[in-house]
């Protein structure tokens, strides 16, 4: 069994920073569209704030308190050396990552190299690298831990007061980059004067300060309590003002419990307790101080501006929700706060967003290929083109998007060809947030689990498969009408003609008699032909005489697959798919 701090507080201020973050990006185009670029730089200067948002929790102390096994146990892992001997002047600093590594940076190149996990002992110990002579300014471990997800570092420093003194100075030369500090006395001798002193310095650039006594499992819980006692007055005599909370642990006993999944120990040590207010911290009241900050300065911006006036009410919504903590993941699609300069009715331009193009026969009949499959190329490439844009700029488009599960496998991969990576990452997450809500709520009546193959649109849901069908079927029509006249058939005649599940379409509504009969011979003597110029390439490539080789030949591999199996950009999985 894992044991780790609930993580739900960090996941909803996560998702209280990218709701702000959504609204301010709404903002900064409604500001372009308004020529307000004044205001449209400082949406983006506020997004900057909401993307670097990292916050550095540093572990400070005196050497020998038991530093580096605190975080060990935090992490549930023994990752960080620990022994008798200090540590060398390198900073570790632990941060997210999908997969573990190790950078390491030195003082004397602008180049990061990258190692083994395994081999940080080499780099941040005295038996590994005595005095620091590999000059290491920091050790960097990506780690796949949820605690550290939201932008937090997770800074393991050495030791103030051992006899290496480049340790003590690299300790107070990272004091100013640290948010929050954790400070690990011991039971053993806690508060020393040293220790005092340094707390002092800390107290200049940091203002929270968690209080940690390790080695809690060496004495009794009546003495642990005269070692807690004594430190809070101690503390106190410095004439500091917040209220004291001082958490006694056993890191020795808190690794061991997340090592053996023990969580009868793991309470024992502590270590929970600990986490609990770390994480509360760093979700409730970063909430209340960096985001709050940000969401009053986007409801000043707004102030006058009354086309945008639902838009500042949200915002107003939301910044009420982040001062009193109370933010949480509404259930279902959430109302959206769209801006556009022109007056149009959005579901209808979000749901037909492709018109049917009138065909141009005398164009059409003249390509290689199959003329409907062309023609639903095209539309399919405006249909891409306009909803790329649409469901990265539109949170209308984005729930449509999402409520329908998105597109079939196929079609949409054919618009990820035309979206790039930033466009993706907009349009996609609604749709990824819908779906995770209703797999998070399972099924009682389907525990067998094959509801979950409905989750993904075929080409009886998809939008696309929908919107080609529909242009297919016009096209199909007013190629009749044009074939029923006698120019309109001798110039099909004359044409590659129609791909062969084209040619059941076609064939389907023209009127019983000769044409019919006309356009199917037609299709097999041109697959006639196709078949001879493939011979003919075949056989001049391997007489080596493709000086010889006309262009009927040397399309004709290609106009074969087209005629008998359609455009591969419209090749769709046929209803009559769905029954195999």
């Amino acid at each position: 069994m894992e044991i780790q701090p609930d993580q739900e507080k960090l996941r909803l201020y996560s998702e209280a920073k990218l709701k702000l973050a959504d609204r301010l990006r709404v903002m900064r185009e409604a500001f372009k569209a308004m020529g307000h670029y004044s205001l449209e730089q400082q949406c983006g200067d506020l997004m900057v704030k909401l993307a670097e948002d990292r916050f550095t929790l540093a572990v400070l102390g005196q050497f020998k308190r038991g530093k580096s096994s605190l975080m060990n146990a935090i992490l549930g892992r023994k990752l960080l050396p620990t022994g008798v001997l200090p540590l060398t002047s390198a900073i570790t600093i632990l941060t997210y990552g999908p997969k573990e590594r190790l950078v390491i940076e030195r003082y004397n190149s602008a180049f990061k190299e990258e190692h083994p996990i395994a081999s940080l002992p080499d780099f941040v110990t005295e038996d590994g690298n005595p005095a620091n002579h590999k000059k290491i300014k920091t050790a960097r471990v990506e780690f796949p831990l949820p605690f550290l997800r939201r932008g937090i570092e997770f800074v393991d420093t050495p030791g103030i007061g051992s006899s290496i003194a480049a340790n003590t100075v690299t300790t107070y030369n990272y004091l100013p980059e640290c948010n929050a500090v954790l400070f690990v006395t011991s039971m053993e001798t806690p508060m020393t004067s040293l220790e005092l002193e340094f707390l002092r310095d800390i107290r200049t650039f940091v203002k929270k300060i968690f209080f940690v006594v390790n080695k809690a499992d060496l004495l009794g819980e009546e003495e642990r309590g005269s070692v807690v006692e004594f430190m809070a007055g101690t503390i106190r005599k410095e004439s500091w003002s917040e209220t004291l909370k001082i958490f006694p642990v056993s890191a020795l006993s808190g690794l061991k419990a997340q090592l053996n999944s023990n969580p009868e120990l793991y309470c024992q040590s502590g270590i929970g307790i600990l986490e609990d207010a770390l994480t509360s911290f760093l979700s409730e009241e970063k909430m209340n101080t960096f985001l709050s900050a940000i969401a009053q300065k986007a409801i000043r911006m707004l102030d006058g501006e009354e086309i945008l006036g639902k838009l500042r009410t949200d915002l107003m919504h939301l910044y009420d929700d982040i001062q009193i903590g109370s933010f949480s993941e509404k259930q279902g699609m959430e109302e959206s706060f769209v801006f556009s300069t022109e007056h149009e009715d959005m579901e209808t331009s979000v749901i037909s967003p492709t018109k049917f193009k009138v065909p141009d026969f005398n164009s059409d009949l003249n390509i290689r290929g199959c003329p409907v499959c062309r023609h639903m190329t095209e539309c399919a490439a405006d249909f891409f083109i306009y909803w790329q844009n649409k469901i990265a700029t539109d949170e209308k488009a984005q729930e449509y998007f999402a409520t329908e599960h998105g597109f079939c496998p196929m079609h949409t991969w054919q618009l990820m060809a035309v979206t790039s990576p930033q466009g993706a990452s907009l349009g996609f997450p609604k749709l990824a947030g819908y779906l995770a809500r209703i797999l998070n709520k399972g099924s009682t009546n389907n525990i067998d689990g094959l509801w979950i193959q409905e989750l993904i649109p075929d080409s009886g849901t998809c939008r696309v498969c929908n919107t080609l069908k529909e242009v297919e079927d016009k096209y199909i029509l007013k190629l009749t009408e044009f074939i029923a006249d006698g120019t309109g058939l001798e110039q099909y005649l004359g044409s590659q003609g129609v791909c062969l599940h084209h040619l059941e379409k076609l064939v389907a509504v023209i009127l019983p008699g000769s044409t019919r009969e006309i356009v199917i011979r037609h299709a097999g003597k041109r697959l006639d032909e196709t078949a001879e110029d493939m011979r003919n390439y075949s056989l001049k490539r391997d007489a080596l005489r493709r000086s010889l080789l006309n262009s009927s030949e040397e399309d004709a591999y290609m106009r074969a697959v087209v005629h008998i199996f359609g455009d591969r950009m419209v090749c769709m999985p046929w209803p009559r798919d769905r029954y195999i």
